[in-house]
């Protein structure tokens, strides 16, 4: 029986339905706000591409998350390929991360039913979860499944049963396949296995070695790669983190979310939370291990990513999301346990983090922060000719480039039939780029890598090659510190061209440069 029960029984269902309502509202609010950035404009690239080379990804070296593209593409052929479509996909996946994170909690701790409120309210309001809930990629679903995941083995170790360790094998394997990073999950389930009790591993060991065994099946294509991959160096676009700053950079995301700044003050509110957790132990020393296994959940994947950018650098705080949940949990058992020593400090407690997490929700939906392609799209599109070269910096602009320009096209031509019909000729020479060729309806190039020493003398050749015979340059410059981070490329063409206009997106440059 709980102690201080925070929300009476009868009630407990109902603030649930009205957290998973509250993190739907959050999640589609504004969910079309924002350009697509790259990763997303991926998310539709590859859920498109024919049926073979979309089964051939399940086995091809460098792929991640073929799985999410398979079941992204029947939603994209139901719901349209919009900025809306796509990302309502994920909040769907980010609301039921709310009921399966409170599931998750009262198997971890039965006795106590108001942690796991606490844990689907600090979901529901989550900045962290609430911005990748309203991303167009995998990260909202590989969470959900890393709940279940660990759902299902615990309810194996408890209980047995092939269905349970069926299952269990079958959710694994589907979270690696969806972001193989999430492999490392495993080693925490084994600490799970260790933590279990020695009566519970003398029971379930063979359950626990069979299902492990099975679970390498289905990693094997991928096992193929991933490991002379990962232990192979590479250039990745990713600088090299230390550690110490990996955790840092983990806890102000986790924390705050992905428009967190300084930490400052919020940074011994929720370290002090972590901490308090730990007081549940002290009281009840069967909540032990439940702790040892969130703190297991909590590091070890982190641990594991960073012996992997030792050799190959590629550390970003949402390739680890599945371990927020333990973050989420540890937070909720530590104001549980304040709470049976002082409930107006725990009330107080709780405030502030609602306070912080709505300050950061306000945040990131005010401050633009994506790359936002769709209104540089339209400037270039509405002033470009066939003649003219874009260069992409870096190349991989061009994909979200063609996403909006295609829907600029579509919005022209429905303005031009509801329009009094042009004359036939002038409405050839605006559309003509369209059908020019079976490629890109205009003429582009990829901006130089030039980040792994080129030669000036290198540089002067590539770009008189790419701009031979050309008139007017168009630069569409994003994230160009990834590929040209001394600007080569612009500064090649402001000594051979003159500058005739430029324009300022969100984290997008244009540039227009005459060698007339």
């Amino acid at each position: 029986m709980e102690r201080v029960c925070i929300v009476a029984r009868g009630k407990r269902a109902w603030l649930l339905v009205g957290l998973v309502g509250l993190a739907f509202a959050l999640r589609v609010a504004g969910l079309d706000l924002q350009s697509l950035w790259r990763d997303e404009v991926d998310a539709i690239r590859f859920a498109t591409r024919p049926w073979g080379d979309l089964f051939r990804m399940f086995v091809t070296p460098g792929q991640n998350g073929p799985l999410y593209y398979l079941l992204l593409r029947p939603w994209l052929a139901l719901a349209g390929l919009s900025e809306y479509a796509l990302r309502f996909f994920s909040v769907f996946f980010g609301t039921l991360a709310v009921p399966l994170i409170y599931r998750l909690s009262r198997r971890l701790f039965p006795a106590l039913p108001s942690l796991g409120l606490l844990a689907a309210g600090l979901t529901a309001t989550s900045p962290y979860l609430i911005w990748y809930g309203q991303e167009g990629k995998m990260y909202s679903l590989v969470l959900v499944l890393a709940l279940l995941s660990m759902d299902r083995y615990l309810a194996a170790l408890e209980r047995g049963g092939w269905q349970r360790w069926l299952s269990y094998v079958v959710i694994t394997g589907a979270t690696v396949y969806v972001h193989f990073i999430a492999a490392l999950l495993v080693p925490v389930h084994f600490v799970a296995f260790l933590l279990s009790g020695s009566g519970t591993r003398k029971e379930r060991w063979k359950g626990w070695l069979g299902s492990t065994g099975l679970l390498l099946l289905p990693f094997l294509p991928l096992l193929r790669w991933q490991v002379p991959l990962a232990l192979s160096p590479a250039e990745t676009g990713y600088e090299f983190k230390p550690l110490h700053e990996m955790l840092v950079s983990l806890f102000a995301s986790y924390s705050l979310g992905p428009a967190a700044g300084s930490l400052t003050w919020a940074a011994l509110l929720f370290a002090f939370l972590l901490l308090a957790g730990w007081l549940l132990w002290r009281e009840d020393r069967s909540h032990l291990a439940k702790l040892a296994l969130l703190t297991g959940w909590l590091f070890i994947p982190v641990l594991g990513l960073f012996l992997v950018t030792l050799v190959r650098p590629m550390y970003t705080a949402r390739y680890l999301v599945f371990v927020l949940p333990a973050y989420l949990i540890l937070l909720a058992a530590g104001l549980v346990a304040i709470a049976r020593r002082s409930r107006l400090l725990a009330g107080l407690l709780l405030t502030a983090l609602l306070v912080s997490n709505s300050l950061m929700i306000w945040r990131q939906a005010a401050v633009p922060m994506k790359p936002d392609f769709r209104a540089a799209t339209k400037y270039v599109a509405s002033r470009m000719s066939p003649h003219d070269l874009l260069i992409f910096q870096i190349p991989y602009g061009r994909h979200s480039f063609d996403y909006y320009l295609e829907r600029y096209r579509m919005q022209e031509q429905k303005e031009a039939e509801a329009s009094p019909r042009p004359d036939p000729d002038l409405a050839y020479e605006v559309f003509a780029p369209l059908v020019a060729s079976a490629g890109a309806p205009y003429r582009w190039a990829d901006g130089l890598y030039t980040n792994g020493g080129m030669a000036p003398e290198a540089v002067d050749s590539s770009m008189e090659r790419l701009t031979a015979g050309v008139d007017t340059v168009w630069l569409i410059a994003t994230e160009v510190e990834m590929w040209d981070k001394d600007g080569l490329v612009q500064a090649w063409l402001g000594r051979h061209a003159a500058l005739g206009e430029e324009a300022e997106f969100v984290r997008v440059s244009v540039y227009r440069y005459d060698f007339r």
